[in-house]
């Protein structure tokens, strides 16, 4: 596959506390997907974290995200299996649970609450992830933004994502989230999963910018 190295949209001054990347904004035409997992957390992997550099109005820091893998004690949301992930501060301080749901087709991001609460998610990927593809969903007011209706679109796939570290991430798809009152950005990179979000309304768990910058 040629891959096309254009990194000239910089999101920001590089920083010890900032959280900002440099992604190359050429598009390329490519199969669709039809295993969301491909491009989403490591949700079965149990025991792998995720180190993301979190960037807010109070200053950056550090999180671990570890997955803890089907959560046993939680429902099915509809035909999804829900999984339990925990974040910590650097300093291996725990903060709280975090949930998500998956199938083949779609990825949710959960929050906080309980693989019970149905009505309470974010529809992160959905198949076929082509550029131009659409779909839309109600965020309820829950632990993960605040109640809308969203509109989510891929504006790019296969393109390659320069971390300002240097990390190169190839095969990245891009999904801008939109509703009446926020704007929402995530990368998700192919057999990685997510490696950068940022959001004009953002929530507390994930602030303005997160940006992965270890894993294990």
């Amino acid at each position: 596959m040629k891959i096309f190295i254009a990194f000239f949209i910089l999101l920001g001054a590089i920083s010890a506390v900032g959280c900002n990347a440099i992604v190359d904004p050429s598009p390329q035409t490519m199969q669709p997907v039809t295993h969301i997992e491909d491009y989403y957390l490591p949700l079965k992997s149990v025991g792998t974290s995720y180190a993301y550099c979190r960037k807010s109005s109070y200053g950056a820091d550090t999180v671990w995200m570890t997955m803890h893998g089907n959560d046993a004690s939680g429902l099915m949301l509809g035909n999804q299996a829900c999984y339990a992930t925990d974040m910590s501060s650097q300093a291996n301080q725990y903060l709280n649970n975090y949930y998500y749901a998956m199938n083949d087709s779609e990825a949710f991001t959960l929050g906080k609450v309980s693989c019970g609460n149905h009505d309470k998610y974010w529809l992160d990927l959905k198949t076929p992830l082509m550029v131009g593809q659409t779909w839309k969903f109600k965020n309820a007011n829950g632990s993960y933004y605040i109640e809308s209706f969203y509109t989510a679109k891929v504006s790019r796939r296969g393109v390659q994502m320069k971390m300002p570290d240097g990390k190169i991430y190839d095969d990245v798809a891009e999904v801008i989230y939109t509703s009446k009152s926020d704007s929402t950005v995530k990368w998700f990179a192919r057999g990685v999963g997510l490696i950068y979000s940022t959001s004009t309304n953002p929530d507390f768990d994930f602030g303005d910018e997160m940006r992965l910058v270890g894993q294990k």
